[in-house]
C-alpha cells in the first residue's frame, strides 16, 4: 500500500481561479449577479482564518459565532476557505434536494396483507 503525500496546505493551487456558485449566476443572461459571494461580506484586510487554511494576516471576513466548551468566539475566514464552505453547503443542499420525492408521483398503495391484520384485532372484539 503506497502513501500519499501530504499537500503543503489545504487550499488550491496559487493559479486555481474560483468558480461562482450557481446562485451567483443569473440563469436568464449567465451573468454574475449584483450580489455576489463577495458583495455579502464586509472584509477585514488583515486577520485569521479559522476554517481549513489557518492563515494569519490574511484577508477575512466574519461568518458567524461558534460555541465550544461553553464559550464563545467569533469566526472568520479567508475568501479560498469561505469559497469552499460556500460550495460545501451548495452540495449538501442539492444531495437532500435530489433526494426528495418529485410531486408528480402518485402514492403507493399498502403493503400486501398489513390491513388485514388491523380488520382481524377489531373482529376479535
Amino acid at each position: 500500500m503506497s502513501w500519499h503525500a501530504l499537500r503543503p496546505t489545504c487550499l488550491p493551487d496559487p493559479d486555481v481561479v474560483f468558480r461562482p456558485t450557481r446562485r451567483d449566476i443569473d440563469p436568464a443572461t449567465g451573468e454574475p449577479t449584483a450580489y455576489a459571494l463577495w458583495d455579502r461580506h464586509a472584509w477585514q484586510p488583515h486577520g485569521e482564518c479559522w476554517l481549513w487554511c489557518g492563515r494569519d494576516d490574511v484577508e477575512v471576513t466574519w461568518i458567524g459565532p461558534v460555541q465550544s466548551s461553553g464559550m464563545h468566539a467569533a469566526v472568520f475566514a479567508c475568501r479560498a476557505c469561505l469559497y469552499e464552505l460556500d460550495q460545501r453547503v451548495l452540495q449538501a443542499n442539492m444531495r437532500r434536494d435530489s433526494s426528495a420525492l418529485p410531486a408528480d408521483l402518485a402514492p403507493r398503495p399498502p403493503a400486501a396483507g398489513l390491513h388485514r391484520g388491523a380488520e382481524a384485532r377489531r373482529a376479535a372484539y
